[in-house]
């Protein structure tokens, strides 16, 4: 992606507004071909309906993590927290 100075900026674009958007990227040869396979093999229409279905189960178990997190830690916090201070 084209910063506004020209360069080139590699940061994720964390642009809303769409229920989908593009996602692609370099990955390597084994990993692919194993992604081919599989999807061959369940009669997916194309590898990406395949890398969906494993994102949608990762941001699952993300999502239940980052809950588990901030309900544990609302309840307990830091010490630095408790006394007021700042977390490094």
């Amino acid at each position: 992606m084209a910063a506004a100075d020209g360069t080139n900026d590699d940061r994720a674009s964390f642009a809303r507004g769409s229920d989908t958007a593009e996602l692609r990227g370099e990955c390597p040869r084994e990993i692919v071909d194993v992604l081919d396979a599989v999807s061959m093999a369940r009669n997916y229409p194309s590898r990406n309906a395949l890398v969906v279905e494993i994102l949608r189960s990762w941001t699952d178990k993300v999502l239940h993590e980052a809950s588990v997190v901030a309900a544990v830690t609302r309840r307990n916090p830091q010490p630095s927290d408790a006394a007021g201070g700042s977390r490094r």
